[in-house]
Formats: structure tokens, C-alpha cells, sequence
């Protein structure tokens, strides 16, 4: 770790000195739990109206749980809390906010552990990236494609789902997609498929409690559920260690090797190669900062500090673009060697937006980040598809292009 920390040093020193704040992310080290702040509401929380419903969110704490939803009466939406006991037969429902109120049951996990980072190459597979709060794109792709049927039912056989990052922020439905994908990942293994949910940057500003992005009706019932008008207080505690669904993200890895393409949410820069890390490595880095908040150790928070900033796999933008004054657009050489450290043929990324799914860098570079249409079907809204090592550019209209 010392070694690899001192090869790193200089460049880490310069990414903290042209980055902002912004890039430099920081994890909390301790999470409120749902009771720390007393409800007390006042004048100014009574007056805050939620306009659509959201939910479920189940919180677990010393053998309890707790369901909150927000749920449509006749004048108004209001928030109904339950406590339930979880067994292994437990199914909770979720009613999507849009035109169609689409709606679907969870069976909820026993356990929840975190999966490996690398895999054998699968018959098929299909990547979305940056699907940002929007169901009606994220359903649209999985209907069209076979991945799942109209009744939320996995379709996809031993197929895998490979959803590389920023599912969240932005739009009004991230609690929605986030249980579909909690469902569809244990339907797929018991049909010995696979979901894949990697994080993006996205991703790891909500699980650090970081509003910049955060839809205004997350805010508003977070204010609601803990009485307070602190935005920052309230959306740190509706995103605590006890809520089913950060449990759950905080499991996930953000890069991982399906066969011969590396999945990563933003990219691979220079400066991260030379620091010889592999998956396993970084993934652990990152996960270890997100579930314990920063190391105590300087040479380990270092590491962490430079993947969490602006050259780390969550926030680089040098395989896709040239990024304001902090770095060039990566050559073919520096391509090149990402892919040889790696071990594999192609990296899939996101985070920066493209017309259309598309190969950059003589067909070794992938990207999936779109701007996905709003209605369901939309031809804008695009995917990844490889079927027996082939590589497609699919919609939602089920239109597939080979690349």
C-alpha cells in the first residue's frame, strides 16, 4: 500500500490542487438513524406539501422495520408509516409517479452481500448507464429488450443487466428504479442470470448525504419524516445505514470485468493505471471509504482521496472528452495501456453524454450515456446489447443496431 501510495503522490497532490470541493467527495464516518432527530414539526415543515407519491422506504434497526410511503387520498398525498416484521416471504409494494402509475411488489432480501468483480463472458448482455430518476426510459429499454415483461417478470434468461451508474439524482422516480432493480437482480439469479448494479459518482453523493442533484420531492419528505428544516440533517437521514435500499448500494462495486469489457461509471485515466490497482483493489477502496467513512490511516485515506476525485474511475471524463483545465482527452497509447492493465478488449462507460451508444477509439472505447426520452418507447433512449460477442446499439422502440 505505501509503494503503490508514493507512485500516486504527485498526482494526487496535483488533483487536489485544480479540483474543487465538488470533486473531492468525503464520506460521512457515522450515519443518523432514523430516530436521531425527534419529530417536531413546526410551521414551516407543516407547510411543505408533497405533490406525488414516492416510496417505499424500509428502515431495519434491532429487529424492527419500519415502512414509510407516500401514498394518494382523494384532496392530498400523505405519508403513511407502518412497522412490519420481515421474513423470508416478505413482499412490499411500490407505486411509480408517473401518468401510468405503474406498479410492482419487492420480495425483500435475507441478506445482503457484496458481489464479486469479475465474470465469464455471457451469451448475451445489455448495459444502460444514466438513466437518472427516470422509469419511463429505464422500463421502456428492459420491455423492448426482453430483459423483463410488462408484469415486471425477468425475461432475460442467464442473460446479464448491466446498469453502469448514475441511476439516481435529477429525476422524480430514483426510489422506484432503485426497488425494480433490487427485484430484478434476485429474479435473475434464480434463473442464473445476473444483475449488475455498478455506482456512479451519482450514486456516491447520495450515499454521502449530498443534495446538489437531489429532486426537490426527496427533499420535501425528508423534512417531513424528521421534522426539520435542515436540508442537509434531513436528506443525511433519510439516506442512513438502516434504509433497505443504501444497505443495499453501499454492497455494490463501481468497476467491474464481465468477460472482456471493463464496466466502469466514468473511466480509466493515466494516473490510475499507474497506480497498478486492479477491481478488487479499487472496488474495495471505495467501499471501505462509504462504509466507514475516511481511514485513519494517511497513506490508506490518500488512495481513497484520489479515487473518489476528479482522475478517479467515478468522476474522469478522459476517454470521452477533453475536461475544462484539468486534463486532455487520453491518447491512443493511454487507452491502449488502460486495456492492457485490465486484461480486457473494450471499457464501457458513462457519465459523459454521447448522440448515441457509440465506440470511440478504434472500437475499444464504449459509451452509453445518452439522453434518454422522457415517454416510454422512445427512440432516444438507448442501450448496449451483446449477443455471442457481438455489439449492438439498442432502443426502446426494440430497434437494434450493430455497431
Amino acid at each position: 500500500m505505501v509503494n503503490s501510495t508514493k507512485k500516486l503522490l504527485f498526482f494526487w497532490v496535483m488533483t487536489f490542487s485544480c479540483c474543487f470541493g465538488f470533486f473531492t467527495l468525503t464520506a460521512q464516518s457515522a450515519y443518523l438513524s432514523v430516530a436521531t432527530v425527534a419529530p417536531s414539526i413546526n410551521d414551516s415543515i407543516e407547510s411543505l406539501v408533497l405533490k406525488s407519491v414516492d416510496g417505499p422506504y424500509l428502515f431495519r434497526e434491532q429487529g424492527k422495520a419500519k415502512l414509510i410511503n407516500v401514498v394518494e387520498s382523494a384532496t392530498q398525498f400523505h405519508i403513511v408509516e407502518e412497522t412490519l416484521e420481515i421474513t423470508k416471504n416478505t413482499t412490499i409494494e411500490c407505486t411509480v409517479d408517473n401518468d401510468d402509475r405503474d406498479a410492482f411488489s419487492i420480495p425483500i432480501m435475507g441478506k445482503i452481500k457484496s458481489p464479486k468483480a469479475t465474470y465469464k463472458t455471457p451469451k448475451k448482455l445489455i448495459s444502460i448507464s444514466d438513466i437518472e430518476g427516470n422509469f419511463n426510459a429505464y422500463y421502456s429499454l428492459l420491455v423492448a429488450n426482453g430483459v423483463m415483461d410488462e408484469k415486471y417478470n425477468w425475461t432475460f434468461g442467464k442473460g446479464h443487466l448491466v446498469l453502469n451508474g448514475d441511476f439516481v439524482d435529477r429525476g422524480n422516480n430514483v426510489t422506484a428504479i432503485l426497488w425494480l432493480t433490487y427485484k430484478l437482480e434476485q429474479a435473475a439469479e434464480a434463473a442464473g442470470g445476473k444483475v449488475h448494479f455498478i455506482l456512479g459518482n451519482h450514486e456516491v453523493l447520495n450515499l454521502e448525504g449530498k443534495t446538489n442533484y437531489v429532486d426537490e420531492k426527496y427533499i420535501k419528505l425528508a423534512k417531513k419524516i424528521t421534522g426539520t428544516t435542515n436540508e442537509t440533517m434531513a436528506f443525511k437521514n433519510l439516506m442512513n445505514g438502516n434504509q433497505e435500499l443504501v444497505r443495499w448500494m453501499k454492497s455494490k462495486n463501481v468497476i467491474e470485468k464481465i468477460g472482456n469489457i471493463l464496466f466502469v461509471h466514468g473511466g480509466i485515466s493515466p494516473e490510475l493505471v499507474k497506480t497498478r490497482f486492479g477491481v478488487d483493489k479499487i472496488n474495495s477502496i471505495i467501499r471501505s471509504r462509504l462504509n466507514n467513512g475516511p481511514s485513519g490511516d494517511k497513506f490508506d485515506r490518500m488512495d481513497q482521496d484520489f479515487l473518489f476525485a476528479s482522475h478517479g474511475p467515478l468522476w474522469y471524463r478522459g476517454l470521452a472528452i477533453p475536461y475544462r483545465n484539468y486534463y486532455k482527452k487520453c491518447t491512443d497509447k493511454e487507452v491502449y495501456q488502460a486495456l492492457k492493465h485490465f486484461k480486457v478488449d473494450y471499457i464501457s462507460i458513462g457519465h459523459t453524454i454521447a448522440k448515441e451508444v457509440s465506440l470511440d477509439y478504434n472500437g475499444r472505447v464504449i459509451r452509453t450515456d445518452v439522453s434518454h426520452g422522457l415517454e416510454k418507447g422512445s427512440e432516444k433512449s438507448q442501450a448496449l446489447l451483446m449477443v455471442d460477442n457481438e455489439l449492438f446499439r439498442v432502443d426502446a422502440t426494440g430497434k437494434k443496431v450493430k455497431l
